[in-house]
């Protein structure tokens, strides 16, 4: 293939009529013939030099890089553009050409696995075929054996090459419908662009990444960019303008002639839930849109912010054309997402056990409050939880603070250390959380939160959700929340009767 083909935006010379084997973005796997996309980075002059080495056929690269480099290499071929990511994710548009017919794409901090796990439950129930893709991996409505047939990126929102390649795969196993999650980092670094979405959707902003977005402008500026420059033309954008952000993000995106769904709990907006009432395991509202009452709907969940999630997804699968009427007939069946408050199991006494993903300030606190709603007049909230090392520090003491305030009953524990010592990140999260105890064994913290639960009694077990490894240093411990907990409550039950038939 010609260069010209996969980068057909370039003014023409000579070099486009090259010829080329692959795209490359990986210096480490460039043999002889490829074109080489060099993304720019502390390394970059190292990885162009690697990749001549190993025969590259051409050479992309930004101005500046270019400068510093072109004379020690008089023959090369280089291709000098503004944006290398960008390149990138053009090139991979071009090689990789079929996408799923109706793309779905959701950001914020907090909801996204939710929300997208809701969108193709919604859509697998009115009988079309839908994947989900996102921290919770690659999900299916049916076919589960298509997974075997796709190569699935390891991260979040993988790099435009992988996920190029997987709308292509998908598309071609018969997919019509794809919602994944759109993050910070993966907008920011062009790995989005040239991806068909029809369909966008915004759930809040809250304090997080701040370790790579050097400010909450600079973190909602790489949110924006879902909606002014992945969205496509004619697309329709579902904006939560309970959130301040969402409100400034509605105005921005109808200022680009774009159509905007908004939705809110207990505030005007074209999708409208009201009336909140919560019971065991689930959640009854009132709804309206464009100010007709749809009556109450019934969700199966636990936690007030469902709502919320649950209205961006029927937004956002309203916004591709399908009747309102024909969504909300569904919505009592769907589910919550791995690891999103999902419910472990009950102890004997009727103490219940839930874990959830939250890993944020505005996360923990939004989910304590959600339980605290669930728990009975003169029984406990408990709460185990930690937070990653190597990440944004500023938040830890956050944390403590709000689990020092919603919750009864606190044990900081050990989350991803990677390569902090986790005993001074526990130290940061006690330090404004009195009432709290350190346990650093996370598997020793949840048995013995399990233990301490009396009847009636909540506990939320936050942090890492569906994930069923902890980073310590760079390995991998096998270890999920979900299984850990169930296991302590089995043993715990096995226990109790074990004493009880003692005691007779």
């Amino acid at each position: 293939m010609k260069i010209k083909e996969i980068l057909p935006h370039l003014a023409d010379n000579s070099i486009l009529s090259l010829d080329v084997k692959s795209v490359i973005s990986d210096s480490r796997k460039v043999t002889a013939g490829d074109l080489f996309i060099a993304i720019t980075c502390d390394a970059v002059i190292d990885n162009i030099r690697s990749a001549l080495k190993n025969k590259a056929a051409a050479v992309v690269l930004e101005a500046a890089i270019y400068n510093k480099i072109n004379q020690d290499f008089p023959n090369a071929s280089f291709l000098v553009v503004t944006n290398a990511r960008e390149a990138l994710a053009i090139a991979a548009a071009h090689l990789y050409t079929t996408q799923p017919q109706h793309i779905f794409a959701v950001t914020g901090t907090n909801g996204k696995s939710s929300v997208m796990t809701f969108i193709r439950q919604i859509l697998g129930e009115l009988g079309q075929t839908a994947a989900s893709f996102g921290t919770v991996g690659l999900e299916l409505t049916a076919q589960p054996e298509i997974a075997s047939l796709i190569n699935v990126p390891k991260l979040t929102t993988p790099d435009a090459m992988s996920m190029h390649r997987m709308l292509h795969q998908l598309a071609s196993c018969g997919i019509h419908n794809f919602a994944f999650e759109a993050s910070s980092h993966g907008l920011d670094q062009y790995r989005l662009h040239q991806v068909r979405v029809g369909s966008a959707g915004f759930t809040n902003l809250t304090q997080d990444h701040l370790d790579y977005h050097d400010s909450m402008e600079a973190y909602f500026d790489a949110k924006i960019k879902l909606f002014t420059e992945v969205l496509s033309e004619g697309g329709a954008a579902t904006i939560n303008v309970g959130c301040p952000y969402g409100k400034s993000l509605a105005l921005m995106v109808r200022q680009k002639n774009k159509r905007v769904l908004t939705y809110a709990v207990g505030a005007p907006a074209d999708l409208e839930a009201s009336k909140i009432h919560l019971e065991a395991g689930r959640i009854k509202f009132n709804l309206f849109f464009e100010s007709k009452d749809y009556g109450q709907q019934e969700i199966a969940m636990a936690g007030i912010f469902q709502v919320e999630n649950i209205l961006c997804a029927i937004g956002m699968v309203r916004g591709m054309g399908y009747s309102l009427t024909d969504i909300l007939k569904v919505i009592p069946r769907i589910k919550s997402a791995p690891g999103r408050m999902e419910l472990v199991g009950h102890r004997s006494n009727g103490a219940a056990v839930y874990v959830d993903y939250a890993h944020t300030p505005d996360a923990l606190m939004r989910a304590l409050q959600a339980l605290r709603f669930h728990v009975k007049e003169g029984h406990r909230l408990h709460v185990v939880f930690g937070c990653g090392g190597n990440r944004d520090a500023l938040k830890r003491s956050l944390m403590g603070k709000i689990a020092d305030d919603f919750a009864d009953v606190i044990i900081v524990t050990d989350d991803n250390p990677r390569h902090e010592d986790p005993s001074f990140i526990r130290a940061q999260v006690l330090a404004n959380c009195p009432r709290g105890k350190d346990i650093g064994d996370r598997k020793q913290a949840i048995e013995q939160a399990i233990a301490n639960l009396n009847t009636g009694d909540i506990l939320l077990i936050a942090g890492k959700g569906h994930e069923t490894g902890q980073l310590i240093k760079d390995e991998i411990i096998p270890f999920d929340d979900a299984q850990v907990a169930a296991k302590a409550l089995k043993k715990y039950e096995a226990a109790n009767r074990s004493q009880t038939i003692l005691a007779r």
